[in-house]
């Protein structure tokens, strides 16, 4: 072979790894275009908590940052008192945000009892109505307390709420035709500091779409993710989970439910996702996080 020939495919080798990079770095550039540059945030005062609270088969999540509350659903109507009880040993008196995510009554059995327990200054809806008493008994609660200041989600999808210190991005829902009554489900990125959370109810496959559909990787990525639906396999698809990539999922469920949650394929999806840590309530109890914006810790209460 010539001292030409080799220059020559020097040369060539060059001009390939050249194209390699200028490619790779389109595709970043591609990435930062589509998805944003991603963002370092100040980083508040003190200690922020989220409690999945173990109130059995339902929803009921409470934060707690800078001498706020907000708690996020409510489970079912209770006789015995758990949520309320789980709220007022953690020296709760007022809820400074009620959100009820969605009107099944696993989501908000307990809302009018917790009304006539605490002080609410906010409470958050979806604009979605059902034909049931418990619905309209708590509607009529609410309209007759005049201190309660109503808030629709979907007026502020999109944008974003303070609770404090504590960033709240309105998600979804998306539209007020879903057939589904999960898919009217409050979803919102929970944020302290660089600690996310992605919290989405019980929203199924169409209000998934809609959301993967409209927000970027930066928007939807978080730390812990609640799984939707409980863990049902109609929920927590592929494309979510692959835009939220999270480092933590908490499924809120009952012992023994006769739904059969977290169903198999959801799991094998959480499972999939390397590194990530996998909670149950019906396994370890209230699962409570707390982060001072940076790190992020997570102890269980059986």
């Amino acid at each position: 072979m010539t001292k030409k020939m080799t220059l020559k495919r020097v040369a060539l080798v060059l001009v390939v790894a050249l194209l390699v990079v200028m490619l790779c770095s389109c595709d970043v550039l591609l990435s930062i275009l589509l998805d944003g540059m991603p963002e370092e945030y100040e980083i508040p005062e003190g200690i922020a908590e989220i409690h999945f609270i173990d109130i059995g088969q339902g929803d009921a999540t409470m934060i707690m940052a800078d001498s706020r509350v907000m708690l996020i659903d409510t489970g079912e109507r209770d006789s015995d008192n758990v949520l309320i009880d789980y709220l007022q040993a953690h020296g709760v008196t007022k809820l400074d945000y009620l959100v009820i995510t969605h009107f099944d009554s696993d989501h908000f059995g307990e809302a009018e009892e917790i009304l006539n327990t605490f002080e609410i200054v906010n409470v958050m809806i979806p604009e979605q109505v059902k034909d049931t008493n418990m619905y309209e008994s708590f509607i009529s609660a609410l309209d007759e307390n005049e201190d309660i200041n109503v808030i629709f989600a979907n007026d502020y999808v999109g944008d974003s709420l303070g609770m404090g210190q504590l960033n709240m991005d309105i998600l979804a829902p998306l539209k007020n035709n879903y057939k589904d009554s999960n898919d009217y489900s409050i979803t919102m990125v929970a944020r302290w500091g660089n600690i996310k959370f992605l919290l989405s109810g019980d929203a199924e496959k169409e209000a998934e779409e809609d959301i993967v559909e409209r927000y970027t990787r930066l928007q939807l990525d978080c730390d812990v993710f609640k799984a939707g639906h409980h863990g049902s396999r109609t929920s927590s698809s592929q494309e979510l989970l692959d835009k939220a990539s999270p480092k933590y999922i908490v499924i809120s469920c009952g012992e023994d439910n006769k739904y059969g949650h977290p169903h198999s394929e959801a799991m094998s999806r959480f499972e999939a996702i390397e590194g990530a840590e996998i909670y149950r309530t019906d396994e370890q109890g209230s699962i409570v996080f707390s982060t001072d914006g940076v790190t992020l810790t997570v102890k269980t209460e059986k």
